[in-house]
């Protein structure tokens, strides 16, 4: 699903993997309140923070959030 959504928004839309075990990672994901995973942070185009919390996602449902803040 995760590889489609890349695909389909390609140019579009950036889709960043954070490794929640790193010190970056870890730090990004605390600071939006992700403390298990899978945990999704939707970003709009001016860098606002539009989405965060734990998933796991139904694929209909993820599409609706990415569609949400596509341009």
């Amino acid at each position: 699903m995760w590889a489609d959504l890349q695909e389909e928004y390609a140019g579009l839309i950036e889709f960043v993997t954070v490794d929640r075990d790193t010190d970056e990672g870890g730090a990004f994901a605390l600071s939006h309140g992700i403390r298990y995973q899978p945990g999704f942070v939707v970003m709009d185009a001016g860098g606002e923070t539009v989405y965060a919390a734990l998933g796991p996602w139904e694929d209909g449902d993820l599409r609706a959030l990415v569609r949400s803040v596509a341009p």
